[in-house]
C-alpha cells in the first residue's frame, strides 16, 4: 500500500473511532465525562459539578498539544447563588402545576395525560410536579394505599417522555399526605432515593428531586426526634443521592418542617432549592384585615427575604385554593396574586391540583391565564412589601415553628419569642379540642412599649392538650 493510501486509511479509521466515541457518549455509554452524562464543548455556558457557573477544565493527557483543556457541561438544571439555570446557562423560573403522576388512573394513565395536556399547554407550564410514593411507603388510612401513585420507572419514563415533547420537565416529588408514617429518616428512604438517582442520573427530563413532601412528626422514623433532626436527615439524604447522581437539584422543605433557617445554615448543601407551601383556608379572618394583594406579599416575603439572607433559591411548591373556584372566594383571588408576586420576584411556582383523577380537569385557575403579570425578561422587580414587618424587632426565640417577616407561630409547650418595643402585634391563641376542632381562646392587640416575651403554653392543668399561638405585626407605635 502506498504512503498516500496508508495516510488516507488512517484518517478514515480515526474518523470512524471518533464518531463511535461521540455516539457512545451521546447514549450515556461513553467515557467522556460519563459521570455526569455531559459532553465536550467550549467554555461558554458551562458549569462545574458543584453547580457553579464557572466551567471546569480538564487536561488532556497524551494529546498533540500538552496542556490542552476542554470543558464539560452538565445537561440538567443547576443552582448558582440564589438563582436556577438551565443546561445552557440561562436563568429559568419554574412555572408548574402538580398532582399524582398517574392521575390515579391505573393503566389508563396515558389517556389521562392526553386529556389534561390542553390545560397544561394553556397555562404555559414548563414543569410538572410529579407526585409519587415508593412501593414500600406506608398507606394512607383513608385510601388503604399511599396518597400518590406508586413509582413505576417504566410508567414514569413514559410520562417524562410525553411531557418533554412539549418542552415540559418533571420535578419528582416523594409525596406524603397523611401516610408514609415512620418513613422520613429511615434507611429505606435513602435506598429508594438512591435507586431513583441511579435511574435518572444526568437525565435532562428531570429538573429536580423533591425529597419528601411535608415531613411532619407523624412521618418521622424513630431516630428523628426534632426538627433539627429533620434538617440533618435532609443533608444526609442529599449526600447519599450525590454519591450516585452529583448533578440534579434537590429540594428541601423549609419552615414549619425544619427550624428557623438561620439555625441550619451549616447543614446546607450546594445545588439545593428550598420549597415553601401556603394555604389560607383556615385564615378567613385575615381577609378582613388585609387585602389579597397584601397577603400575597406576606406569603412571598418569607422566600424573598431568606433567599437574600442565605443566597439560596426558593420555589413556591404548593398553593391554590379550595372550592369555589371563582371571585366569590378570596382564596381564589389570592392565588392569582401569588402568581403575580412570583413572576415579579422570579420565584418558581407550582399550583397544587389536589387528588388528581382522569375525569377531574385542571381548569380551576384557567381564568388566570395568560397571566396579566408575566416576567418575559426574567428580571427581578423592586420588592415593595407592605410595612411594617418583624425585621429588626425579633430579639430572641426558642422552638419557633414559623419565623417570617409578618407571621410568627409557636406550636409547642415553652416555645417563645422576644420582641423589641415599638410595634403593635395581634396575638391569637388557639386550642385544639379532642374532636380535632380548633377554637380561638383569645385574640388581642398588644402595643409593645417595652421588651416583651410571648410564650406558648400547653399540656398543663391550666392549658391541657394542644395549644398554639400566632403573632402578626399590624403597625408601629
Amino acid at each position: 500500500m502506498s504512503s498516500y493510501n496508508k495516510i488516507a486509511a488512517l484518517v478514515v479509521l480515526v474518523s470512524i473511532l471518533a464518531f463511535a466515541a461521540l455516539a457512545l457518549n451521546f447514549l450515556g455509554l461513553g467515557f467522556i465525562n460519563n459521570s455526569s452524562r455531559g459532553f465536550v464543548e467550549g467554555s461558554d455556558g458551562c458549569v462545574d459539578f458543584d453547580g457553579n457557573s464557572d466551567a471546569r477544565n480538564a487536561t488532556l493527557d497524551g494529546g498533540e498539544d500538552e496542556g490542552e483543556t476542554i470543558a464539560f457541561r452538565v445537561m440538567v438544571h443547576y443552582v448558582n447563588g440564589d438563582r436556577i439555570f438551565d443546561e445552557n446557562g440561562n436563568e429559568v423560573i419554574w412555572r408548574g402545576a402538580g398532582g399524582s403522576y398517574l392521575f390515579h388512573a391505573g393503566e389508563s394513565y396515558q389517556e389521562a395525560w392526553q386529556r389534561h395536556l390542553p390545560e397544561i399547554l394553556a397555562m404555559g407550564l414548563n414543569t410538572v410536579r410529579l407526585a409519587f410514593a415508593f412501593p414500600d411507603s406506608s398507606p394512607n388510612p383513608d385510601y388503604g394505599v399511599p396518597s400518590a401513585d406508586i413509582l413505576d420507572f417504566e410508567k414514569m419514563d413514559w410520562v417524562l417522555d410525553f411531557l418533554s415533547q412539549y418542552g415540559i420537565r418533571g420535578i419528582l416529588d416523594c409525596h406524603n399526605y397523611n401516610d408514609m408514617f415512620g418513613d422520613f429518616g429511615s434507611q429505606k428512604l435513602i435506598d429508594n432515593w438512591r435507586k431513583v438517582a441511579e435511574h435518572y442520573r444526568g437525565d435532562p427530563r428531570v429538573v429536580a428531586y423533591e425529597l419528601f413532601n411535608e415531613p411532619g412528626s407523624a412521618t418521622w422514623a424513630p431516630n428523628i426526634k426534632s426538627k433539627l433532626d429533620v434538617a440533618e436527615f435532609y443533608a444526609n439524604l442529599t449526600d447519599a443521592i450525590r454519591e450516585v447522581d452529583p448533578d440534579h437539584i434537590v429540594i428541601w422543605e423549609s419552615q414549619p418542617y425544619v427550624p428557623p433557617l438561620e439555625e441550619i445554615v451549616d447543614l446546607l448543601r450546594p445545588n439545593v432549592v428550598f420549597t415553601f407551601h401556603r394555604w389560607w383556608t383556615d385564615s378567613k379572618w385575615e381577609f378582613d384585615v388585609w387585602s389579597v394583594e397584601q397577603l400575597s406579599y406576606m406569603s412571598l416575603s418569607y422566600a424573598v427575604e431568606y433567599r437574600r439572607k442565605l443566597n439560596v433559591p426558593f420555589w413556591f411548591g404548593e398553593f391554590g385554593c379550595h372550592y369555589p373556584f371563582n371571585a366569590s372566594n378570596p382564596e381564589w383571588l389570592l392565588t392569582e396574586q401569588h402568581l403575580w408576586r412570583c413572576e415579579e420576584q422570579m420565584v418558581g411556582w407550582n399550583l397544587w391540583m389536589g387528588r388528581t383523577d382522569i375525569n377531574k380537569p385542571w381548569n380551576y385557575y384557567m381564568a388566570f391565564f395568560p397571566l396579566k403579570v408575566f416576567n418575559h425578561d426574567l428580571v427581578r422587580m423592586t420588592w415593595n412589601p407592605p410595612a411594617p414587618s418583624f425585621e429588626g424587632y425579633v430579639l430572641n426565640w426558642k422552638g419557633v415553628d414559623r419565623l417570617e417577616p409578618y407571621r410568627i407561630e409557636l406550636w409547642h409547650n415553652g416555645d417563645y419569642v422576644t420582641l423589641k418595643p415599638g410595634i403593635v402585634v395581634r396575638v391569637i391563641v388557639n386550642h385544639k379540642l379532642s374532636d380535632g376542632s380548633v377554637v380561638t381562646v383569645s385574640d388581642e392587640l398588644l402595643t409593645l412599649t417595652k421588651e416583651t416575651t410571648i410564650k406558648n403554653i400547653e399540656g398543663t392543668v391550666e392549658f391541657p392538650g394542644d395549644w398554639n399561638t400566632k403573632i402578626y405585626i399590624v403597625g408601629k407605635i
